[in-house]
């Protein structure tokens, strides 16, 4: 079920901001304190994504399930409250609807803190290791992210929260199966960030501090089945013509080898 606003006033307020903005999450500000606004909106894998998981079938590609607007407002919803229940730090859902639902601020997106010039090493490792940390939390909770990219946690105050949980899949994938595609979609979303090249701390860092310790022998199997990646990337034709993120992908596996 949506949730129910305490406040109809601020429900009224929250409606009438809605009408007039297009995008698709934004701020508002009422009586002095700060909300995010998610409209409804449909999740779902395109047939590109979909058919890359048939040819390759490894965990980063896997197909998220369809939803429609509203189904993906409950799910995202209901996910934040089961997540604020096991004592996880996610913004407070404070109303929601079919067309739309309300958060609490709950700060800036830790990628935004990551890419700031001139951040030294140490407050650089500061966020790295908040933002590590709180997903293994997520995962010794026996919960997955979906979308454990940098962008999809924030801070504020002195913690990390959990954001935009959007992401179900079907429930023959495991838990283990999406706790690892949680890892790696954290490793390439680090690979963009001022060229890190760390991985190795960010892996030892995740493995001490969860209960997955055979993720490491899969990231190199990982590794391994998709060398061929990493060759084409080293052709100077092919390189040119791969784009950004992949490029980025094919360090990360480069460097998943040494491992």
């Amino acid at each position: 079920m949506f949730k129910e606003f305490e406040s109809k006033e601020f429900e009224q307020f929250v409606i009438k901001e809605n009408s007039k903005n297009s995008n698709e999450i934004f701020a508002i500000d009422f009586q002095g304190h700060k909300y995010w606004v998610k409209k409804a909106r449909k999740t779902s894998s395109n047939i590109f994504h979909k058919s890359c998981y048939k040819l390759m079938s490894y965990e980063l590609l896997k197909p998220v399930l369809t939803k429609s607007p509203p189904e993906a407002i409950l799910f995202e919803t209901n996910k934040l409250i089961s997540f604020k229940s096991n004592g996880l730090n996610v913004p407070d859902v404070i109303g929601s609807n079919e067309n739309f639902f309300v958060l609490s601020d709950c700060g800036r997106n830790v990628y935004g803190y990551l890419k700031l010039i001139g951040t030294s090493k140490k407050e650089f490792y500061y966020y790295v290791d908040k933002y590590i940390l709180e997903l293994c939390k997520i995962h010794n909770a026996n919960m997955f992210h979906g979308g454990a990219q940098s962008r999809n946690f924030t801070y504020l105050n002195g913690k990390i929260y959990a954001i935009d949980l959007e992401d179900s899949f079907d429930d023959t994938v495991d838990l283990k199966t999406l706790q690892f595609r949680d890892l790696l979609l954290l490793l390439l979303s680090m690979s963009k960030v001022n060229n890190f090249e760390n991985y190795k701390y960010i892996i030892e860092l995740y493995i001490n501090n969860t209960k997955n310790k055979d993720f490491i022998v899969k990231l190199k199997e990982l590794s391994l089945k998709l060398k061929f990646l990493i060759q084409l990337n080293k052709t100077s034709w092919i390189h040119q013509l791969f784009p950004k993120d992949v490029k980025g992908f094919c360090k990360l596996l480069e460097e998943l080898q040494k491992l």
